[in-house]
């Protein structure tokens, strides 16, 4: 099963070597996310957002991914280039990486070559 890869534009440059990876779909976050997210109908093994910071557990775009999961059976792991403070509401992924600023590709390399997390 493909991996979805879901980011900002911001950190773009930071995942272009990702593209050339076969096995990870790539989900840029723009004004209809909710629409684009709606359409796939792939089924995923994991879903990997990665932003600058953490999300609150009340954004739009979390709470689109966690009602995406809840139909699929995957797993879904954020990471948070910079550090920031975790929000302490029940989070709906599986994992989460906070601050891993210059190792960000090399973590998210590593959670696509893992066969089942």
């Amino acid at each position: 099963m493909k991996n979805l890869l879901i980011t900002n534009t911001k950190l773009n440059n930071i995942i272009s070597e990702i593209k050339k990876n076969n096995n990870c779909e790539i989900l840029i976050v723009k004004k209809n996310f909710k629409d684009v997210l709606k359409k796939k109908t792939k089924q995923f093994s994991k879903i990997i957002l990665v932003t600058e910071k953490i999300l609150p557990r009340n954004s739009e775009i979390y709470k689109t991914i966690s009602n995406f999961i809840k139909n699929e059976k995957c797993s879904f792991i954020e990471i948070g280039h910079n550090k920031s403070k975790v929000p302490k509401d029940k989070a709906s992924s599986n994992a989460l990486i906070n601050g891993s600023g210059n190792n960000t590709m090399l973590v998210i390399e590593k959670i696509i070559e893992m066969p089942n997390v």
